[in-house]
């Protein structure tokens, strides 16, 4: 049957907008039997020819479930060990006509001729359009508004009915993530997959971090979002890329991270259309409208393996942007360049003053969902190519966030200790923060600068709470309360402290206690949160939390009239610095208060 010509016309583009010569072959017009041929690059920049036969088409309701099966062979499927991690997106055409992108495939298999799942073209130029108006984010999400894909490996590698209505499952070929300028375990957290310690809650919650709509920061790596980390990569290069490079069958890759450090995937492209660009055939992070860096990419090699063969590659400069995301594509422009959050890292060795300073210098997208994980990752790269070790000490960090909805930049001091692993710290903190920014109710902060300034050093400074004390355990309202503090240096000198608080004269309350510790505070049962009513609270609240070499003396009563067992409430706090050195744990001491007659 003679297929029926169709062409992106038929999308209803408005004047103006792109005008395709490729014609289409659309799904209903297939049938078992027909032979085609894919595009795809092995190595070098060479775009070789493979055949593929269509053995049946998956046409569920919708066009977002739809699936085109096809077996694949020829030289370059040989020649990659089968269908490859970085041929998704490779486009296949019937009679000269395009129908879709190959996407998935049983990566288990090792047959000459391998199956996989084409992607349609039509739910992929539904993700063009919505790139086209991308100046308009609700016209992009209404023409999007897709079923769920689950993607679970089949038995056969290829898809099938999941008994859940609008959602097909089949085995999908990933895109695998390229890393370069990370060490081997800041790439490891960066996936999920490493053992390093995640502190978390280094601000305690005293005065939460977040508001009622979020959760607590739990990064997990970019492993739940389905990627998998290539198990080789190649140095990226500045200098290559051609924006005409751009072409059916040519490599294309999706930055996270440029610069010093480099994070990102590699696909293929589908099609082209003057500066507009499909490819996939399947979604990178599932993001919807992006803003990610397109970049160019240098195939090297396609590299055979038992469990999935994958394109072996570097990505290149940045040549425009993805502006889609989507189930059954992404979609970018080229010419155009996203926003990005410019990072600096530097870290000083105070035990080696001849030692250089190491400095990164990365940018990174502007994704709330990713900044945390990218900030975590390359600051602990940085502290363990400064410190040429894993292990002990203490950090001293100043932070710097900057960005277009700030009213100022927010600068945040603190210092951290460990003996086990000193650089998870500052780099949870640094996304703490930046986490706290980015999912805060008020404005878009637009961050586009955050700077972390580090000097380390291997001595353990360290200062204990040894013993508090009282002047006397009962008082009266309106009494003085003085207090003895006895510190203990890590493998030093005792210190000593002393101050007075004022009993206010009108404070109901039988008991009241003294409590002496170190850095934020969990809050107490009788405390409410402080009140954040804008983005310059916000800022307010970070740059005054006490840093963990402040040691706070805190005089707490008893509320009487809560609704809690044992509510205490904060009535009056000393802080002293400590000079970089970290206050661990804490002493309290309770008194009793009575009315003199």
């Amino acid at each position: 049957m003679k297929a029926i010509v169709c062409t992106i016309c038929i999308l209803g583009l408005a004047a103006g907008a792109v005008a395709a010569e490729q014609e289409i072959m659309p799904l209903s017009e297939l049938r078992i039997g027909m032979t085609g041929v894919g595009k795809t690059i092995v190595a070098g920049e060479e775009i070789t020819e493979f055949a593929a036969e269509i053995l049946g088409v998956i046409d569920q309701p919708g066009e977002e479930g739809d699936f085109i099966v096809v077996r694949v062979s020829g030289a370059a499927i040989g020649r990659a060990g089968g269908i490859a991690q970085g041929m998704s997106g490779s486009p296949i055409y019937v009679d000269g006509k395009l129908i879709g992108a190959l996407s998935r495939a049983a990566t288990w298999s090792k047959e000459l001729m391998p199956v996989g799942l084409v992607t349609p073209i039509e739910p992929m130029l539904a993700v063009l359009e919505a790139a086209d108006a991308a100046s308009s984010s609700a016209a992009a999400e209404a023409l999007l508004d897709a079923p769920v894909l689950l993607s679970v490996a089949s038995p056969l590698g290829l898809a099938f009915s999941s008994g859940i209505p609008g959602a097909i499952v089949s085995a999908p070929l990933a895109a695998p993530v390229l890393c370069s300028g990370l060490s081997a375990r800041a790439t490891a957290s960066l996936m999920g997959t490493g053992a390093i310690d995640r502190p978390g809650g280094l601000f305690g919650d005293y005065v939460t971090l977040w508001s009622a709509a979020t959760e607590p920061l739990r990064m997990s790596g970019l492993t739940r979002f389905g990627l998998s980390l290539s198990p080789l990569a190649a140095a990226p290069s500045a200098t290559y890329g051609d924006p005409q490079g751009f072409v059916p069958g040519g490599s294309m890759g999706i930055a996270l991270a440029t610069g010093d450090v480099t994070i990102g995937a590699l696909g293929t492209v589908t099609y082209r259309d003057g500066d507009l660009l499909l490819g996939f055939g399947h979604p990178f992070l599932s993001n919807g409208s992006s803003q990610f860096p397109l970049t160019a990419v240098q195939i090297f090699e396609t590299m055979k393996a038992y469990d999935a063969s994958f394109k072996l590659g570097s990505l290149g400069r940045s040549l425009g942007t993805v502006l889609e995301d989507r189930v059954a594509a992404v979609a970018a422009r080229v010419g155009s360049q996203p926003p990005m959050v410019a990072l600096t890292v530097a870290a000083a060795l105070e035990d080696s003053p001849e030692s250089p300073e190491r400095t990164f210098s990365v940018a990174l997208v502007q994704e709330s969902r990713l900044l945390p994980e990218l900030l975590f990752a390359a600051g602990v790269a940085t502290i363990d190519e400064a410190l040429g070790r894993i292990g002990q000490g203490t950090v001293e960090v100043t932070f710097t966030l900057d960005g277009d909805g700030m009213p100022r930049p927010v600068t945040r001091r603190d210092v951290f200790l460990s003996a086990v692993d000193i650089a998870a710290y500052p780099p949870w903190q640094l996304a703490e923060i930046a986490a706290y920014f980015e999912y805060n109710p008020f404005v878009d902060p637009g961050l586009h600068t955050i700077s972390m300034t580090l000097s380390l050093t291997q001595e353990v400074r360290a200062i204990q709470i040894s013993h508090l004390e009282l002047d006397q355990l009962i008082y009266a309202p309106g009494d003085t309360v003085h207090y003895s503090l006895e510190l203990q240096t890590y493998r030093g000198e005792r210190r000593f402290a002393e101050g007075d608080f004022q009993i206010p004269t009108d404070l109901y309350t039988d008991t009241i206690s003294v409590r002496a510790y170190g850095g934020p505070r969990l809050r107490t049962a009788g405390e409410l949160p402080r009140k954040i009513s804008s983005i310059e609270d916000m800022i307010d609240l970070v740059e005054a939390l006490p840093s963990y070499d402040v040691l706070t003396v805190e005089l707490f009563a008893l509320d009487l009239l809560a609704p809690y067992a044992e509510a205490w409430v904060g009535i009056d706090a000393i802080e002293v610095p400590l000079d970089g050195y970290v206050v661990y744990d804490h002493s309290e001491v309770v008194a009793y208060l009575f009315e003199q007659e």
